[in-house]
Parts: structure tokens; sequence; C-alpha cells
């Protein structure tokens, strides 16, 4: 094989992750529903705890909606962000050993 047809060119580029928008949503949803349920006090036959209770189901699930979208919109942006190297395969009988990083699993 040629040098060549083993060069490859790759893109790496930082995504957002999804997990966070989603949990700032839902919260964002369930405090808005406290406050909510607070403020309007108890109605009748029914406890402020209950109500807030209904009311986080209720806004919990659009603030999760919400936070997907927000998350889509982030994505959107750092999709052209990206960087592009050249990726070399290492030499097998180079004799060069991988470099152990400084991380909390490798030290001692």
């Amino acid at each position: 094989m040629s040098s060549r047809e083993q060069h490859r060119q790759v893109t790496v580029r930082h995504a957002p992750r999804l997990v966070p928008f989603l949990v700032v949503g839902a919260a964002v949803g369930v405090v808005a529903a406290v406050v909510l349920a607070i403020v309007t006090g108890p109605t009748e036959g029914y406890s402020t705890l209950s109500s807030a209770g209904f009311l986080a189901v209720v806004l919990g699930l659009p603030g999760l909606a919400l936070g997907a979208v927000a998350w889509l919109i982030a994505e959107r942006r750092t999709r052209g962000r990206g960087r592009t190297y050249d990726a070399v395969p290492r030499e097998s009988g180079s004799g060069a050993a991988p470099t152990e990083r400084n991380s909390a699993h490798g030290q001692r």
C-alpha cells in the first residue's frame, strides 16, 4: 500500500451533550410549577402540594421539550465548527510505546 492510501482526513467537533439540556428544561418546568402553585394557593378540594405535583407533570414535559429544542439549536450552531486533521496509522515496528497521561486513574 502506498502512504497516500493510508492517510485519512477526519473531522473533530465538540457537540453539546443532550442530557444536561433535558435536565435543565425539566427542572425549569418543575420550578415554574412550584412557583405557580404557591402563588395561586390551594384550590377547593386540593392541597398546595397536590396542585404543585400535578403542575410539575404538566409543565415539566413542555420544559423537557424546550430543553430538547435548545439542544438542537446549540448542536446546529456547532455543526460547522469542526477541525479537520490528517490521520496517519502508527507504524507497528516503530518501537514507540504509548505514553500514559496524568489522570485521576493513572496516578498513585
